[in-house]
């Protein structure tokens, strides 16, 4: 998959982080959510827990609310200490002409797959493999597919 922090081709994980900053009688929260790579998810928890653990406190509904972000915070970071890390070869996956004619064939069966549940990693890498394109650059197709029926569904609807 892409993680959606860095933009790597690399095993990723769906995680939510959340920042507090608290100001008397303001907060200022924050947070980070999607599908990163180790290394982001890394980055993200130890940013945004030590963060709100120094500055969330300074306010009576920061005073609350402090305590459950840095426990969500640390029960994601250690469920995702078991991923793979990024492969040292990791790079930002692109959608060049070759990777477009080589997944043309798949349309039809990656749209059908999608709709009837499958999910996107799993349908992404068979389809990749099959194709001898990336899982990162079957995303990226699927993400240029579905602009283009929009751009056309947006240009008939005029």
């Amino acid at each position: 998959m892409i993680c959606q922090g860095c933009g790597l081709e690399a095993p990723t994980k769906y995680v939510e982080f959340y920042q507090n900053i608290g100001a008397l009688f303001v907060r200022f929260p924050r947070s980070a959510k999607g599908n990163l790579c180790k290394s982001c998810i890394h980055r993200f928890f130890w940013k945004y827990t030590s963060t709100t653990f120094f500055l969330g406190w300074w306010g009576t509904i920061s005073f609350c609310v402090t305590p459950f972000y840095v426990l969500n915070n640390t029960f994601r970071y250690l469920a995702s200490l078991g991923m793979q890390p990024v492969p040292p070869d990791a790079s930002k996956p692109e959608l060049t002409q070759d990777a477009v004619e080589k997944l043309e064939p798949y349309a039809d069966d990656l749209i059908m797959r999608l709709n009837e549940g499958e999910p996107l990693a799993k349908v992404t890498e068979e389809v990749g493999e099959r194709a001898g394109v990336t899982p990162g650059q079957v995303q990226l197709y699927l993400s240029a597919l579905t602009r283009a029926a929009r751009k056309k569904r947006s240009s008939r609807d005029r």
